[in-house]
């Protein structure tokens, strides 16, 4: 305990700091839309100096060891079953379900299933077979993996970082802002492009993560699934624009016992159907667009929620901000109509991606 005395004992001094830092920044195309879940929208912290880079990289390794290593080298085998409604604008919606038992590369195995999609599949050295023919993985079965299994997986020391305080639920968060913008700010509030993960300071735990604005999600530790010295929140929940879309409960996170090699061993059709499809991390870029036509309203930035195949073609995808339906739907024309970067890893793959439609920019 008193190794970490010093890290937390540092993050009132920086909470006090930040109000004497000045809040003259670059032009901003517009403010984030108000949403109960976005804490930064006071002043900020910009983090520039090694101890305060270290100090909040320090809490959010503590956070990210505890809720996100399942799939750490060396780590425990474990059994791992998730209940989950759906809703939203996704394709597949309704209750859904996902097993997945994993020893390692060689010996893992995941099933899904939600609305009237389904799907079994069993990695043999490294390489996913699916029981069914291959194709898209609905966008709300990729959303569960990515915010039970690596929420945090995206954090790097090299990204530009701010920091604000908040305060949720009667905790006080520490909320880490993260970019490549290589023109970092101390501007007031959370901006477009940043990356957004608030951890409570006494604890240690991942409380509130967005991946874009728009998108929350939080994490309820009362009954924590405790394994192995990693704790997961027993019910997540995603919103968008304040409503919920996915309501996700752990239901179970145990030892999975001996292997038994029949349920790791791929059938004769499984590896006729070729590899499925590998979900990445999600990324983040601009799609720059003209105004849409005949619109009067003011042109605000509207970020889509996608799923991307090998070939760059949008197989899913959800506006994340609606306020003005004429925006959403020309931003959801563009990013359905677009053919991205094509990736050729050996593997097909499908990308969750956060775009940000820049109406006016091509103008």
């Amino acid at each position: 305990m008193s190794s970490k005395r010093p890290l937390l004992a540092f993050l009132p001094l920086v909470f006090l700091c930040m109000a004497a830092f000045s809040q003259t920044a670059r032009p901003v195309v517009a403010s984030l839309p108000s949403d109960p879940l976005e804490l930064a929208t006071g002043s900020t912290m910009l983090l520039n100096t090694p101890e305060n880079r270290t100090t909040v990289l320090g809490l959010l390794e503590r956070a990210r060891q505890s809720v996100s290593e399942l799939y750490a080298p060396g780590g425990p085998a474990f059994s791992l079953k998730v209940s989950f409604t759906a809703s939203g604008q996704s394709s597949y919606t309704g209750s859904g379900e996902m097993e997945e038992i994993r020893y390692n590369r060689e010996l893992w195995r995941w099933s899904a299933r939600l609305g009237n999609y389904s799907q079994l599949r069993i990695f043999q050295n490294g390489v996913p077979y699916d029981e069914k023919t291959p194709g898209p993985i609905p966008l709300r079965i990729q959303m569960v993996r990515g915010t039970v299994i690596w929420p945090m997986l995206r954090i790097r020391p090299g990204a530009a970082m701010r920091m604000a305080a908040g305060k949720w639920n009667g905790m006080d968060l520490m909320c880490a802002l993260l970019s490549a913008d290589d023109r970092p700010t101390n501007a007031p509030g959370r901006e477009w492009q940043e990356r957004e993960y608030c951890v409570d300071t006494k604890a240690g735990l991942l409380r509130i993560y967005s991946e874009a604005p728009g998108i929350y999600v939080t994490y309820d530790y009362s009954d924590a699934a405790q394994f192995h010295g990693r704790i997961l929140a027993r019910n997540i929940s995603v919103s968008e624009e304040g409503t919920p879309v996915l309501q996700i409960h752990v239901d179970s996170l145990q030892d999975p016992g001996s292997p038994d090699p029949a349920k790791f061993t791929p059938t004769k059709e499984m590896i006729e159907h070729g590899p499925g499809i590998v979900l990445r991390a999600p990324i983040r870029f601009t799609d720059l667009a003209p105004s849409p036509s005949g619109y009067a309203g003011t042109v605000l930035p509207v970020i889509v929620h996608a799923a991307i195949d090998n070939d760059g073609k949008v197989v899913e995808a959800e506006a994340l901000q609606n306020s003005e339906p004429n925006l959403s739907n020309a931003a959801l024309t563009v990013v359905k109509r677009a053919t991205y970067a094509a990736r050729n890893e050996g593997l097909p793959l499908q990308r969750e991606a956060f775009i940000e439609v820049a109406f006016g920019a091509a103008q």
